[in-house]
Parts: structure tokens; sequence; C-alpha cells
């Protein structure tokens, strides 16, 4: 912990999203003071427990001005589109959020001296035309060509960052795997996440793509941990580095029978799978071999307390509703969209 002589601040953008909500809690208990700086496209709600104990700055990452870095010390960069479907949805809109956007906070940053730069990337800028069902163990120097409108914007912005390198700047970039586990800003559209809701609710499990795609994962308080690591190893270790940040590659019917296997002999509950015919869909693997080295990384907890994280909220929360829109981006920005809100932030460009 930290005297109050050496606090230092961070500033975390997208601090109430799903990483965010949980990041923020673990950097107060670290000692570190917090800025926020969120849009609140889905409320302050996920960081109402600590609202009182951070500075929150409801704003745009693309337009917000040079004050945002004043006393910061090292940035988190979260903010932005996190789904394919939504940055399909309107591909030049997500190319100035994801990308120009993180430009902007980037050359900010620099003007005032910060060298620590997190940014959020990417696994998903390995899918590319043509990927095999069994798809290759991607390092982090392998040649890349993403395909979607969302992976664009990652890769773009990586770029952007690669450019800007120098002795007083170190950005640190984190390709990171699909997420799991639960968040006060929780996710039902990670895959993960819904076939634990699922097995909740339906005791059946929809497994796509003849369950043959794979992702790289991650434990949400796993990667949390990260990217504190990030702002506190060596500069020489982090700073000006590309890393995959993954616990384990997955094959998804692998993962769903796991689940299964988890349900049937802790709870005695059983979970049908419905799979799915095989079809095209995203599907890579992640070498974390880097990440691992540098990070001296080992997962903080097991899927199955992950599992039963999630599942105890489910039946015990009264007072969340796993079925609300708020917590499937997809259908939640569909919505926004159509409110004088976010009529403004599509036309803000």
């Amino acid at each position: 912990m930290m005297t109050d002589k050496q606090k230092k601040k961070i500033l975390v953008t997208g601090g109430a999203g799903y990483i965010g909500a949980v990041l923020v809690p673990k950097l107060l208990e670290r000692g570190y003071e917090v800025r926020v700086l969120d849009a609140l496209i889905f409320g302050e709600d996920p960081i109402k427990p600590v609202r009182d104990r951070i500075e929150l700055i409801k704003g745009d990452t693309r337009t917000v001005g040079p004050g945002i870095m004043n006393g910061i010390h090292a940035i988190i960069h979260l903010a932005g589109f996190s789904t394919d479907p939504t940055s399909q949805f309107d591909p030049r809109l997500t190319d100035i959020v994801n990308h120009i956007a993180t430009e902007h906070l980037a050359k900010l940053a620099r003007a005032a001296g910060i060298k620590r730069f997190v940014y959020a990337s990417s696994c998903s800028v390995y899918f590319t035309l043509n990927t095999p069902l069994e798809p290759p163990l991607y390092k982090e120097t392998d040649p890349i060509n993403p395909i979607s409108a969302y992976a664009l914007s990652k890769r773009c912005s990586e770029q952007v960052l690669w450019g800007m390198i120098n002795e007083d700047f170190q950005p640190t970039m984190f390709r990171k795997g699909t997420l799991y586990g639960w968040s006060p800003r929780m996710r039902y559209d990670l895959v993960f996440n819904s076939f634990v809701k699922d097995a909740y609710h339906k005791k059946v499990l929809t497994v796509d793509a003849g369950g043959e795609i794979w992702r790289p994962m991650i434990d949400i308080q796993d990667a949390a941990d990260a990217y504190i690591d990030a702002i506190e190893l060596p500069l020489k270790k982090v700073g000006g580095c590309l890393f995959n940040v993954a616990h384990e590659n997955w094959n998804i019917g692998s993962l769903a029978g796991k689940i299964q296997g988890i349900l049937k002999e802790k709870k005695g509950i059983d979970i049908a799978l419905d799979i799915k015919p095989v079809n095209l869909t995203r599907n890579y693997k992640a070498d974390t071999t880097a990440f691992v080295n540098a990070f001296k990384f080992k997962p903080g907890r097991s899927l199955e307390n992950a599992l039963f994280e999630i599942w105890d909220h489910l039946e015990n929360d009264g007072n969340h509703d796993p079925h609300h829109i708020r917590h499937y981006s997809d259908k939640w920005y569909k919505q926004y969209f159509t409110t004088e809100e976010g009529k403004e932030f599509r036309t803000h460009v």
C-alpha cells in the first residue's frame, strides 16, 4: 500500500465499463487515486460503490481537452466499442471512437510528459480470411490481416501507438483474449458468461459452429490485475511492448463441456448441449509466452470459482436481472442510438 506522499493518480477511460468496474476498486485498494473518464452510456451504477472515492468525469475521449491529463501518472485506456456487431453497424464511427480517439488521447498524454499508457487492444486482430478450424498459435510478432471493423480499429490504434514511441512515451499494448467473470457492469454477450446464465435459466447451452471455434480467454480479475501490473512493473520490461493477454486457449465445445461437468459434479444439475452446425465465425488462438514471462502470470482463481461467482448473483441477487438489455452491448447500443443523446453521439464526429 502506498503512503499518501507516494499516492499517484491514474486516468482510467471507460472506467464504468465491464473491465473498468472491476479495475477501479482494485486501484483504490492499491492506494492509487483514480480519475475516470467515461461517456456513461451504460450509466454510472457499476461504480456507485466507489463514487465518493474517485474523480468521475462524464466525457468523450474524442473531444476531451489537455486538462484531463493534469496530475496524472499513468493512463489505462479501456474506452471504446467492444463488439463486432456494434462496430460493423457504423464502421466510420467505430474508427473514430476506437482509433482516432486513441491517437488523440496518446498525443495529449505525450504532450503532458506521461510515459505510461496502457491500451486495451484485442486478440480479435488475429482472425482473418481462410482461418482453419484448428488455427495456429499467434505470436505478437506474427503478420496479421484483421478483417472486421472492430479488429481494424484496434490494429490501427496499435500502429498509431507504435509510431509515437520514444524515450518519453512508452505505451504498453494488451491484445486481450475474451474475458469472463462477474463485473458490476455485467455482460452476458461474452461466451462463458452467456453459458453460465443459460445453464442457470435454461439448463441448455447452445454451442455455435459445432463447438469447433477457439478463443484465448482470461478471467476478468486476472485481466484487471494485469493492467495494474502494467503501470507498476519496470518500464524497461513493459514499455513499448505488445502482449497477448490470456490464460488459456479454449475450444468452445470443450468449454461448454467443462461447465456442464462442473455443474453436474458440484450441483447435481444436468445441463444439455445444443450443438449447432459448423459455420464461419471468429476463430483464433494466441501464444501468451511473452505475457507470462514478463508479468510472471499465474491465474488468481479457477474457472469454477468464476462460474459460481456469477451463479451466486443469478441465484441470490434479487436486484440483478440477467435478461435486461443493458447486459447485452449490441442491443443496448441499438436502443441508445435512437435517443437524442445517442443521435448526438453518432453525429459528433
